[in-house]
């Protein structure tokens, strides 16, 4: 092993393997962040919309998730959120799903860079009423 040690370029080549290896890794990070933020940003959405229930009307609402979703890329449309009031506990509870295919590496490596991710945030505040 010392004897490949101390070829001349053996230790560029170690550092160039390592820097790839990072820059994959840190591409990796980065694809996986992104659809994760998007998630929350929807997430975020949906709750300060069930915070402000009680003076918009459920179409409201489903319109600006919707216009939110278009905004991030998300697959979703109106019919994929539930909107659900509850007068008795004085609730509103908004709900949606989706999938999300990554392909990391732009697929290179075929099944191995692919990864589905399944999201289902649920938003729920109290509506105050007076």
């Amino acid at each position: 092993m010392r004897i490949i040690d101390s070829e001349s370029g053996v230790s560029s080549m170690k550092v160039m393997i390592w820097l790839v290896i990072l820059g994959a890794g840190f591409y990796a990070g980065i694809t996986y962040l992104a659809v994760q933020l998007d998630f929350q940003r929807m997430q975020d959405a949906m709750t300060s919309k069930a915070s402000v229930a009680q003076v918009l009307k459920d179409e409201e609402i489903r319109n600006d998730l919707l216009r939110k979703a278009i905004e991030l890329g998300l697959p979703l449309t109106g019919d994929n959120f539930v909107i659900i009031r509850d007068e008795d506990k004085n609730m509103m509870t908004i709900k949606t799903a989706w999938d999300v295919e990554v392909h990391y590496f732009g697929g290179l490596c075929g099944d191995l860079c692919t990864k589905k991710y399944h999201f289902e945030p649920v938003a729920q505040e109290k509506i105050i009423t007076k």
